[in-house]
């Protein structure tokens, strides 16, 4: 019965909550977003909201939630702080822009978070998790590394402007 409402803003008020993973905006002075997730209960009171991204600019483009109540945010960032944790996937920014995936528990609490992508400006699109509780990220990407795992279906870079990718 709860709601989730995430995004990107420019905003330095009125989007996070006393006690949220971020509290400030971090999206810097010369016109830079923050991606912002926010739970309502199901009367459309507001639980919790926290920004999220580091001093440059972050947008979210999709978010999903599992079983258990974790929700998750991807996107795509080019701030080289504030996105990947320790023991993450991939912990540094590789591009000009990379694609981000974080993980919340119901609480609002970040679990963890990951930059993905590689040399060229990457994006995540779309999300979703399934019923064992693996999260699948979808975006684009021009990048010839980084992306693709060995016995993929694709393992190369094909061209064009960008590629699709799963994971």
């Amino acid at each position: 019965g709860n709601v989730y409402l995430a995004g990107y803003t420019r905003s330095t008020t009125g989007i996070s909550s006393t006690g949220a993973h971020q509290t400030t905006f971090g999206g810097g002075s010369r016109g830079g977003a923050d991606a912002f997730l926010v739970k309502f209960n199901s009367s459309g009171v507001r639980q919790w909201g926290t920004y999220y991204g580091g001093t440059s600019n972050d947008g979210t483009s999709s978010i999903a939630s599992d079983a258990i109540g974790n929700v998750y945010l991807s996107g795509r960032t080019n701030s080289n702080t504030g996105i990947g944790t320790i023991g993450a996937h991939q912990t540094t920014i590789s591009g000009g822009y990379d694609a981000f995936l974080v993980k919340f528990n119901s609480s609002g609490v970040r679990q963890w978070g990951t930059y993905y992508g590689g040399t060229g400006n990457d994006g995540g699109r779309s999300l979703a998790s399934d019923t064992s509780g693996n999260i699948y990220l979808t975006g684009f990407t021009p990048s010839t590394s980084g992306i693709a795992t060995t016995g993929a279906h694709q393992t190369t870079y094909a061209g064009g402007p960008d590629d699709a990718f799963l994971v």
